[in-house]
């Protein structure tokens, strides 16, 4: 390859190290092999920004590549002829072409990598999710629960390390392996210690090796007043055990509130259908009233129609946040008997001439176009 490497990296030759660095890293993630699969041009590409950047990321290749251009790198003058080559021999002969730095920082680990010192940092133990059915009354009053909880502990017997600890051979340590296709070349995790650059010797017979082991374990919760559908309670340390160290997770208990038969709550709000008798909505009356907190009366008043409703304040479910109760809402169903007595029946026709009301000609009157 004869292109300018510089122009190849698309910066300016006094571009400090950082900004080939940079200017590399964005053009290695665009082109990156295990990101184009069997594209032909992008692993040529990829190639020739490898090989810019293998000169120009070494302060003396960079010196001899801008004092004698690609002659310094030709064994005809003074250095090594890239043409043909496969990743390896550029690596060996640049020593200073830092792998790690290159894939392990700018990946992340994305394409299976990951260096050691990412396999080594602590890790919090994952979080676990435990739904647990809570009847009506205890999101209203709240109560205290005794539960079952498996998950992973530490491993007393090795104190979580699994056994002793010694270098990878495969990978002398960097949690690392390179693989070849074609002229290209790809970095991921070591397929013996799967990253982590170390592997047990004298593995624990308590967790063979794991470093953890299965519990089960009986823990108390309380359920405060106010939780809902898919409220969320978080017992600290509770989860499974962390990795390298890391603490331990979470456990996130998840309420299901159930229905009641009498009482529809809407948010902190409880709404109650209630009937009357027609005699009772018409002429005003007190009845006594089903609530959480037991039974209370209330006034209904005389003319009352069927589905009005009345609030009752403070008497629904208290507030999660620590403010006052919602409310109870009284919803009014009007009971019509059936009249079978002759006499009845007319003394109705009677009160319906006195009290008739011509609402559904006025609603006609009013539809007209």
């Amino acid at each position: 390859m004869s292109q300018d490497y510089y122009a190849i990296l698309g910066v300016a030759k006094s571009a400090t190290e950082d900004e080939i660095k940079k200017a590399y890293r964005k053009l290695a993630r665009k082109y990156h092999p295990d990101v184009n699969p069997g594209d032909k041009s992008a692993e040529d590409k990829f190639k020739e920004i490898s090989e810019a950047y293998g000169v120009l990321s070494d302060a003396e290749k960079r010196k001899q590549y801008d004092s004698l251009g690609h002659d310094a790198f030709k064994n005809g003058g003074h250095g090594y002829d890239f043409s043909g080559a496969n990743f390896e021999d550029i690596r060996n002969h640049f020593g200073g072409f830092d792998m790690n730095d290159i894939f392990g920082n700018m990946f992340g680990g994305g394409f299976g990598g990951g260096g050691r010192r990412r396999s080594d940092t602590p890790v919090q133990g994952e979080d676990i999710n435990l739904t647990v059915q809570v009847p009506f009354k205890d999101a209203v009053f709240g109560n205290e629960y005794e539960i079952s909880v498996n998950h992973t502990e530490k491993c007393a017997s090795c104190n979580g390390k699994g056994g002793d600890k010694v270098t990878c051979p495969t990978c002398n340590g960097s949690g690392q392996s390179m693989n070849q296709r074609g002229g290209m070349f790809s970095v991921s995790a070591c397929p013996t210690c799967k990253g982590h650059g170390q592997i047990s010797k004298n593995v624990c017979s308590v967790c063979k090796g794991s470093g953890y082991k299965n519990v089960q374990e009986k823990i108390k919760v309380r359920i405060p007043k106010g939780v809902d559908k898919n409220s969320k309670i978080r017992v600290a340390g509770k989860g499974n055990a962390g990795r390298n160290g890391g603490p331990q997770g979470d456990l996130y208990i998840i309420t299901n509130v159930q229905d009641h038969d009498v009482f529809e709550r809407k948010g902190d709000n409880i709404y109650v259908n209630v009937e009357v008798d027609m005699f009772e909505a018409a002429l005003g009356t007190k009845i006594n009233l089903p609530t959480p907190y037991g039974t209370i009366s209330m006034n209904i008043p005389a003319g009352t129609q069927p589905g009005q409703t009345f609030r009752v304040k403070n008497k629904g479910v208290p507030s999660l946040k620590g403010s006052a109760a919602g409310d109870l809402y009284v919803v009014i169903k009007v009971r019509v008997p059936q009249v079978a007595v002759e006499k009845d029946r007319e003394a109705l026709s009677d009160m319906q001439h006195r009290y008739s009301d011509d609402a559904r000609q006025r609603l006609i009157d009013k539809a007209r176009l």
